[in-house]
């Protein structure tokens, strides 16, 4: 599993934890709450509470009933007979009935002739259910009035008619109307309380879906980001073991990235860097090893030569006299190039074995002085401006030999007539010597590669005087540079740290 799927399921699931956490809270505390807004039980209860209520009524309908239709039979005089209404006392105790009423009718409607209720029972405040006797003798015979009675009505004869009934208490039917309105009204609760709980649910579902799907995108991304910057990392990690030229790579994101980054084009810098060094480390041992060899196959045919060539000077007397010119010349012109061949010999063998350098205290601006003394070039002026003393720690014999290498290079390029200056100074804590020419300058070409061995301009340099200089220049942890002059020409600078009391000074 790669490193930015684990980061994004991480990351997804540092997101969707807590989402998930919260849901399942909510569905549980959503569950509990409609608990409490509607249970069964409560149900069972009102429906149980309805049918008792339907039972009792019936019950005590169907005792009217039988107690109204018995009496108008066997009672019919109670209106007027006494005794009747006596005993009508006693048997409304025993039916557990409140009252009996004998209601006759004229023309306009009907009107109570009278009332009976059991003994010990007041009569005042006796109900009055005329309104309601035409309307239940044409359906059940049934009378719930408003004042919270029930009764039944039995016809007595034409015109008369008997009704017996129980008192219920003041706005029993209203109560027993909101009952059955409560009822119905929590039974739609609970379907209601299924219906919301189900869009509950998926609101919910749907909100962890578009939460997921927004934590994915937001994972992924962060994931991307993190990641993009170590895929770019792997892939230059990768690539350093090429030796071609690479883009640095951009310091972006996170501050431990960027970091990370610069840490890496730093290290990649110094690595480049020292892969140059070691290919010019690598060339120079080469060039040397050359250096080494060419000295050698030079040096060994030249001593023989020499002698040789000495031997015929010794046996000129020998030749006939109209020839002895031309075989000195002959001899001096060899000897010449011999002595030329051992120069060039022993430059390679200087480069191939460079000395170490014995320090001791000089002063730069003598030394320059000194190596101007030994040049006498013809169709040059030489001008030294070198009075300043700059003391430093090195190696007379070698910086002599940088000097007259600069010198010799410096005259041979400038033309007849030309000026060629030398000057000392110093730069904070650095002494310098500069060789100023007017010659043609450097070949772009070669400017990069003019310190390289055997890169050389003339048609008889060996290509190892700039390297020389270079390397006596680093043995005393200074530089050197060469570059065009403006107005035509070049400067080489050779610089050099001054020892640590003038530095202080």
């Amino acid at each position: 599993m790669t490193l930015r799927t684990r980061l994004f399921l991480a990351l997804l699931a540092v997101a969707l934890a807590p989402t998930l956490l919260f849901a399942w809270f909510t569905l549980v505390q959503l569950h509990t709450a409609t608990s409490r807004w509607y249970q069964s039980g409560v149900e069972r209860a009102l429906e149980s509470a309805m049918e008792t209520n339907r039972a009792t009524l019936a019950r005590l309908e169907a005792t009217a009933l039988e107690r109204a239709d018995a009496w108008a039979a066997t009672l019919p005089g109670i209106a007027a007979d006494p005794a009747q209404r006596e005993h009508m006392r006693t048997r409304l105790r025993e039916a557990g009935l409140d009252f009996v009423q004998v209601y006759e009718r004229d023309s306009l409607a009907w009107h109570v002739a009278t009332t009976v209720v059991p003994a010990g029972v007041p009569a005042a405040g006796s109900p009055d259910l005329s309104r309601s006797i035409a309307e239940a003798m044409a359906s059940n015979r049934i009378v719930r009035s408003e004042t919270g009675e029930l009764a039944a009505i039995a016809p007595v004869s034409d015109g008369v008619v008997l009704a017996t009934g129980v008192r219920l208490n003041p706005g029993f039917w209203q109560r027993l109307a909101g009952v059955r309105e409560a009822r119905a009204l929590y039974a739609r609760v609970g379907i209601l309380v299924d219906v919301q709980r189900q869009r509950v649910w998926l609101t919910i579902v749907a909100l962890l879906l578009a939460i997921a799907v927004g934590a994915a995108f937001l994972a992924n991304a962060l994931a991307s980001g993190m990641t993009r910057s170590l895929k770019r990392l792997t892939t230059a990690l990768e690539g350093v073991q090429d030796t071609g030229p690479r883009e640095p790579l951009p310091v972006s994101g996170p501050t431990e990235l960027a970091s990370l980054a610069t840490s890496f084009n730093a290290m990649t810098t110094r690595l480049t860097e020292a892969r140059v060094a070691l290919a010019r480390a690598e060339r120079e041992a080469a060039w040397r090893d050359v250096a080494r060899r060419l000295a050698h196959e030079i040096k060994n045919p030249l001593t023989p030569m020499t002698l040789s060539l000495h031997r015929l000077q010794r046996r000129v007397e020998l030749v006939p006299e109209h020839e002895r010119s031309a075989v000195r010349e002959s001899l001096a012109a060899l000897l010449q190039e011999i002595d030329h061949l051992t120069q060039l010999a022993e430059t390679f063998s200087q480069y191939a074995r460079m000395p170490e350098p014995r320090h001791e205290p000089l002063d730069v601006s003598e030394l320059a002085r000194a190596a101007s003394a030994l040049h006498e070039p013809e169709g040059v002026t030489l001008h030294v401006s070198c009075d300043d003393a700059l003391p430093v720690r090195g190696d007379r014999l070698l910086l002599s030999r940088a000097l007259h290498n600069l010198l010799v290079n410096a005259i041979e390029a400038s033309p007849r007539g030309a000026v060629v200056e030398l000057a000392s100074g110093a730069d904070g804590s650095q002494a310098w010597v500069e060789v100023r020419d007017r010659g043609p300058g450097l070949d772009p070409k070669l400017a990069e590669r003019v310190f390289e061995p055997y890169v050389s301009t003339k048609n008889r340099g060996s290509g190892l005087g700039l390297s020389l200089v270079r390397d006596i220049a680093r043995q005393h942890n200074g530089d050197v540079t060469l570059v065009n002059r403006e107005g035509g020409g070049a400067v080489a600078r050779l610089t050099i740290p001054l020892s640590s009391r003038s530095a202080d000074a």
